[in-house]
């Protein structure tokens, strides 16, 4: 008898383990991970924001100091170092501070287009999140549609066999059975359409799936109950919930760095300031023969700002627009949004009364009138023509139902964007 060793179970339970979990069907929400583990502008977004911290750093550091080597006064009809006094071979040090708090200010501003840079990249995330549930929604409803059709192809097939045992007796025309056969057959097309529309959304998503964009679909839809809530209770402003959106925080820092602008304009009504020392060494003697003294020297040099009509006072004016058109900017985008976000609301409100509509009404009554067409048909009461016309109307309000389902929780989606989720 074999006696499995501990090693070759655990091997066994470990394939099996895995075999499930690539088997498992791919959620809404695992496919979106997914694609945000593989886009590429995390990185580019975490680069510039380290380039942005590294500038800042830079930008809030004195200028490097420059130091200055001379020889002053060399007599020219010698160019003996010790025949005159006033010779001197000369080093110095000088450094310059910049007007009032500007490198401070300076480094503030690059915090927030640091900030800034950190509010785009939460930006793109959304933005992708939402294209990848659009698609693959899109896969599940193309998926949907073709196993509905695969369904009624095959509860449809029962009939044709009806009328194909009623025609070898005799007892249905030739014509029923055709027409029969045809409806079989445009089961057939509708399936391949569908599933070549489920390839083509597949694919797309493979750009950031890679091959598990091809593996079998969850069929359940997202639970999004904090969505669903907040359109059932939304009026037509939102302008608390977009005041933190990503894309409109991308405005409101460029609005506190053009306020940062501001404020270092300001700045250049102040003075800099250079100081510098020197030394100088002279190699000349007095009349008895004595050593000169070296001599030492310091600068204080400053600008003095006293034109300001043409240079500072247009700096602030230029930096005040400027800080002006980041908040119309702001305003604009907050106004754009506001109502796409209504048209989003708006459009889940009227999806949520027809699909009510469809599950209250119009689906059972197609059903009825299907069964009603078949047993009419089978008494000899109602042509069969009636019987494929039932039959297709009662397949396309169930196509036209989970269209609708998928429509609705697209709009969803959009709403899920706007709420940051």
């Amino acid at each position: 008898m074999f006696i499995p060793s501990c090693k070759e179970v655990v091997l066994v339970v470990a394939l099996s383990t895995s075999a499930t979990v690539i088997a498992a069907p791919l959620n809404i929400e695992r496919a979106v991970e997914l694609a945000l583990s593989s886009d590429p502008s995390e990185n580019l977004y975490a680069q510039r924001q380290q380039q942005i911290s590294a500038m800042g750093v830079q930008s809030g550091q004195l200028k490097d100091p420059m130091i200055r080597l001379g020889l002053a006064n060399l007599p020219t009809d010698s160019f003996k170092f010790d025949q005159d006094p006033m010779t001197q071979l000369s080093v110095g040090l000088a450094q310059e501070f910049s007007r009032g708090n500007t490198r401070e200010l300076s480094g503030q501003r690059y915090q927030i287009l640091e900030q800034q840079t950190g509010y785009q990249a939460a930006e793109r995330r959304l933005e992708l999140s939402q294209q990848i549930r659009q698609m693959w929604l899109s896969v599940r409803f193309a998926n949907t549609a073709q196993h509905l059709l695969a369904e009624n192809k095959q509860l449809f097939a029962r009939n044709v066999e009806h009328v194909r045992g009623q025609f070898e007796l005799g007892y249905k025309q030739s014509q029923d059975l055709f027409q029969a056969e045809l409806q079989l057959s445009k089961f057939d097309e509708q399936i391949a359409a569908f599933s070549q529309q489920e390839q083509a959304y597949r694919g797309q998503l493979a750009t950031w799936l890679g091959a598990q964009a091809y593996q079998p679909f969850d069929s359940a839809l997202p639970q999004w109950d904090a969505t669903a809530n907040y359109v059932e209770q939304a009026d037509t402003e939102h302008y608390t919930l977009l005041s933190q959106h990503p894309l409109v925080l991308v405005k409101k820092a460029a609005i506190d760095e053009a306020e940062k602008q501001i404020e270092i304009a300001n700045e250049a009504y102040k003075p800099a300031f250079k100081v510098e020392v020197g030394y100088g060494h002279r190699n000349s003697r007095d009349m008895d023969g004595s050593a000169r003294p070296d001599l030492v020297s310091g600068f204080l040099s400053m600008d003095v700002p006293l034109f300001t009509d043409k240079r500072q006072d247009q700096a602030v004016i230029s930096a005040t627009r400027g800080k002006g058109v980041k908040q119309a900017e702001r305003d604009l985008l907050l106004k754009n949004m506001n109502g796409r976000l209504n048209g989003q609301v708006a459009q889940v409100q009227n999806l949520n009364l027809r699909l009510a509509r469809y599950q209250q009404t119009l689906l059972p009554q197609a059903k009825a009138n299907t069964q009603a067409a078949i047993q009419g048909y089978q008494s000899n009461t109602v042509s069969f023509d009636l019987v494929v016309k039932a039959f297709m109307d009662e397949t396309a309000l169930q196509l036209e139902f989970e269209q609708l389902q998928t429509q609705q929780y697209q709009s969803l989606a959009q709403v899920r964007y706007f709420q940051a989720l």
